[in-house]
């Protein structure tokens, strides 16, 4: 049912429907250890930030600044998983 579902499913579609319900997508990524990790890896004056502005984060990673910060974020992983 789920691939039968992914397969209708322009990524228009989707983005639309991430911009129209982000109170889903957060409710969702909550559930994922990893989005639960990042956000006890932030203050609580970040966590509250990013998720009053989550949908302005695609206009951020496009920014200079933001390929900037992911660009450091990727390396710093990369470290931690050579290591």
């Amino acid at each position: 049912m789920l691939a039968d579902l992914l397969k209708i499913i322009t990524p228009e579609t989707l983005s639309h429907a991430l911009r129209s319900n982000p109170k889903v997508v957060i409710d969702a990524l909550s559930k994922l250890e990893t989005y639960k990790s990042f956000g006890e890896a932030l203050s609580v004056d970040q966590q509250v930030c990013v998720s009053k502005n989550i949908e302005k984060l695609n206009d951020f990673f496009k920014s200079d600044s933001g390929k900037i910060a992911v660009s450091i974020l990727a390396e710093e992983f990369t470290k931690f998983v050579e290591a």
